[in-house]
């Protein structure tokens, strides 16, 4: 293994893992060297690419890293699209917006539009939750085939994430059930599943062009909007995905459902 397809490994773990990474942890996770870990991880640090805690010896992403991860993930002209649609959907109900990216089986904020209603649970940019159990991931995963899913989950609903969400579908069954759901209704709704006490409802849009593919959804605490308040929200939800979508040639959204 060369030493860019080490580094590439290394943050590759990292990102998986969500946490910082010490050299045993690497040692065991890549079945290297420990030598070689030390090494591999001191040359990066040394390039700027990692940072040293100074108390617990553990590595992780330098400025630089975020630096450019910001560069590649905020400035496309889908995600200032899903932006302003936000700013519109935020000023119209004051409900706090995101719009989100697939990470593997996880979902990952990307933008966060915040809104003038309070909200206990409130996430940043870089935080992962599980697809399957979140209104922007469903939305994404409706996108995919029912062969694709059932190939993207081979090995069950499971996450590398550090707490199982509370709700969400259990089984592949479920998750088929509620993607069809999704793709007849082109919008999600996610109540009390990734985050206990919240509800948010979501749409996807892709750009041909570039192949992107972003989510953005509305979040706001369970409860406090009624069944039929919640309908309309999503039917806004759609409004604004489905004018980006036809602006940018998507042809989930150009095509006749």
């Amino acid at each position: 293994m060369s030493i860019l397809e080490t580094a590439s490994a290394v943050l590759q773990l990292m990102a998986a893992r969500q946490a910082p990474l010490t050299v045993s942890e690497l040692v065991e996770a890549l079945q290297m060297p420990k030598s070689t870990a030390s090494r591999v991880l001191r040359q990066m640090g040394e390039q700027r690419l990692l940072t040293r805690d100074a108390v617990t010896l553990a590595y992780r992403p330098a400025p630089l890293l975020l630096e450019l991860a910001h560069l590649v993930r905020s400035s496309t002209p889908l995600i200032d699209m899903c932006a302003r649609a936000l700013d519109a959907l935020g000023e119209e109900s004051g409900h706090t917006g995101y719009v989100s990216v697939l990470e593997g089986n996880d979902v990952m904020t990307l933008r966060v539009r915040p809104g003038s209603q309070p909200l206990r649970a409130r996430t940043n940019p870089g935080h992962r939750s599980p697809s399957w159990a979140t209104s922007t991931g469903r939305a994404l995963l409706a996108r995919e085939s029912g062969a694709a899913i059932a190939v993207r989950f081979a090995a069950g609903l499971s996450s590398p994430l550090a707490h199982r969400p509370p709700g969400g579908p259990a089984t592949l069954d479920e998750l088929h059930a509620a993607l069809d759901a999704v793709r007849r209704e082109r919008f999600a709704i996610a109540e009390n599943e990734a985050f206990a006490g919240i509800c948010s409802i979501g749409s996807a849009v892709a750009d041909p062009a570039s192949g992107e593919c972003l989510a953005f959804c509305l979040t706001f605490p369970s409860g406090m909007l009624s069944h039929d308040a919640k309908e309309a929200l999503a039917t806004r939800v759609r409004a604004q995905a489905e004018r980006i979508g036809r602006a940018v040639g998507d042809p989930f959204w150009t095509a006749g459902r």
